[in-house]
């Protein structure tokens, strides 16, 4: 039944894509791609306020331009989480959450990246000031 409406959401989603995006032949989950792939993949399949360039600059930004630095502060990944926002936003999206099945890490590069994504495509970029 989940699988079943998985193929009927991504063909939904596929339908709002354009063509010449579609061609890219994302993952549907967004695995196995470098950061900025993943980022891309993301707000292709979330459509963030500003799309996949808005969700580049941020991400890069956050990141120092994609250098995946570590920090001394309490902020972590691409994303720059603090361990209590990601735990809650990732809460707050609980069918993204399911969807991609997202890691309660916030390390875990690819779960960082799809949940600000997320949240962004729910409720703006707002949280980071890089937006």
């Amino acid at each position: 039944m989940l699988r079943c409406i998985k193929v009927l959401l991504v063909a939904a989603i596929s339908l709002a894509i354009p063509a010449s995006v579609q061609a890219h032949e994302f993952h549907d989950e967004c695995r196995n791609y470098s950061a900025k792939m993943t980022v891309r993949c993301a707000a292709i399949l979330q459509d963030p306020p500003g799309g996949v360039e808005k969700a580049v600059a941020v991400w890069e930004c956050e990141s120092g331009f994609g250098q995946e630095y570590s920090h001394s502060d309490s902020y972590h990944g691409p994303f720059q989480y603090m361990t209590s926002t990601y735990t809650g936003q990732r809460l707050m999206l609980d069918d993204v959450r399911r969807w991609f099945e997202l890691s309660p890490y916030v390390h875990d590069v690819r779960s960082n990246i799809v949940l600000a994504v997320a949240w962004a495509a729910h409720y703006d970029w707002g949280p980071w000031s890089c937006a």
